[in-house]
């Protein structure tokens, strides 16, 4: 699809949406609303320009056009009412929401490791350690990813900018090329082991994959469900663990390299380190100011809040050396990923606020009569899962679908809701792993040579359908059971 159908796609379906008479029992401004907010998913899910502009436009729209979109007749008439400054307040709600904030600093925790090289030496190390067999350099990249995991809310950054730049150097060390038949020696064990890991990764740490932090406010407003870090981390670990470790085994059993064993490898990653250098003072400030980092998040919420604690972080990095006020204003990634969730915070804000979400809700309900709350969490947890395949953003699918799986469920009678909604949000992570466009670094490996498209989306379903699996099974079950 060229750009041009692109940018005229979520304009149409906005358009289309709106010249449809509201259903029954929504007010004419939620359905005009709604409709501005599926062009915006549509967008999302596109891209004819970026994300945040695609926020930015959106939010300027419905403030433009609230006494229409946004307001109902009622709120309207109300002695005093103001619609332009109202929606104004509204628009700008994100940019003032703490855990936006707490986006952008995780966000520069990622860039002190790509500025003080400690990313890099830490996958190296590993790579030098257990590089010998086919088998522990799968489990030394899984270890890498994991070690960065909680201080890298990008796994684009994690594991597309700091893992792939190393891995990709070891198959040439096999005689295992892309986009060849000796991409099988190891390449491709290689690189799906560490797309898989990276899925897991994210859903496994609150703090390693943004939308997870979308995930959280979201759940607040649209179900007063508070959800901190080591909350977060224990609802998926003893899943998460267990995925961890069978990754490398079961893609080394299901999709094998040729090539077990090898020489090369830690000797490439060993003259690696020695071209690094010995391990600077500021590496060590950086691994000592994320440890600080990671045990406020983890025991300091009677100290602090988990933004504050970035925020502190962020200024001793200035402080400190490990990156200067340059640095942080150059990272466009974070700038971006700021004004893209502050937007979209606010816009799935305005979809309760309408009352859409509410009005859908309770038209879903009456399907879910007759399921006690387990089986109807269950089931909707599957959906909500494998709807990503409708999804090229882990983002976009968050927006849309998790109000309204929220909603649905909040109008299941005894649904017990912070469980529910931890079931919910700590899928958003290995749901990635269902396609080649499902998270940000998945394109990465997809276009590295090694994954052809076949073996792609059938590993892909595979490991989509384990990794669900699994997280029922050992996960949700024996809480309830």
């Amino acid at each position: 699809m060229n750009i041009f159908w692109k940018a005229i796609a979520p304009v149409a379906v906005a358009i289309a949406i709106a010249l449809v008479p509201a259903p029954q029992g929504l007010g004419q401004h939620a359905w005009y609303y709604f409709a501005i907010f599926a062009g915006v998913i549509v967008g999302l899910m596109l891209e004819p320009i970026p994300g945040a502009a695609i926020g930015l436009i959106a939010v300027t729209l419905v403030t433009v056009l609230s006494e229409w979109v946004f307001f109902s007749p009622t709120e309207l008439a109300k002695p005093g009412f103001n619609a332009a400054n109202t929606s104004l307040a509204w628009a700008l709600s994100g940019f003032a929401n703490g855990t936006v904030w707490l986006i952008f600093g995780a966000f520069m925790f990622a860039l002190g490791y790509e500025k003080t090289g400690l990313g890099r030496r830490i996958a190296l190390m590993l790579v030098r350690a257990m590089g010998r067999r086919a088998l522990t350099l799968g489990y030394a990249i899984a270890a890498a990813d994991t070690l960065l995991a909680p201080f890298t809310p990008s796994n684009t950054a994690r594991s597309g900018g700091t893992i792939f730049p190393v891995i990709r150097n070891l198959p040439p060390l096999y005689d295992s090329k892309p986009n060849d038949p000796s991409a099988r020696r190891i390449g491709s064990y290689i690189m799906w082991t560490a797309i898989a890991t990276t899925c897991v990764t994210s859903s496994m740490f609150l703090t390693a994959l943004a939308p997870n932090l979308l995930a959280i406010e979201l759940a607040k407003k649209a179900a007063n469900v508070e959800i901190g870090w080591m909350q977060w981390f224990l609802a998926f670990a003893p899943a998460g663990v267990v995925m961890l470790l069978a990754v490398p085994l079961l893609t080394y059993v299901l999709y094998p390299p040729e090539v077990k064993e090898s020489k090369e490898v830690p000797a490439w990653a060993a003259q690696e380190l020695v071209k690094m250098g010995r391990f600077s003072a500021r590496e060590g400030i950086l691994g000592g100011l994320v440890l600080l980092a990671l045990a406020l998040w983890i025991f300091g919420g009677g100290i602090m809040n988990a933004t504050t604690a970035a925020l502190v972080v962020m200024s001793l990095m200035l402080l400190t050396g490990v990156v200067s006020w340059e640095d942080m204003l150059a990272n466009k990634q974070a700038w971006n990923t700021f004004a893209w969730f502050a937007t979209l915070v606010a816009l799935a804000d305005g979809l309760g606020r309408t009352g859409f979400v509410k009005w859908f809700a309770d038209a879903i309900a009456g399907h879910m009569v007759g399921f006690s709350p387990t089986v109807a969490a269950v089931i909707l947890v599957l959906i909500f899962f494998f709807s990503h395949y409708m999804f090229a953003s882990v983002t976009a699918h968050t927006t849309a679908m998790l109000p309204v799986m929220l909603a649905v469920g909040s109008s299941v009678p005894g649904m017990p809701m912070e469980p529910f909604t931890l079931m919910l949000v700590v899928t958003l992570g290995i749901m990635g792993i269902l396609t080649p466009y499902g998270t940000g670094p998945s394109p990465v490996y997809f276009g590295s040579g090694y994954l052809p498209a076949g073996d792609y989306w059938r590993l892909g379903a595979i490991f989509g359908v384990i990794f669900i699996a699994l997280f029922l099974l050992i996960g949700v079950l024996p809480r309830v059971l």
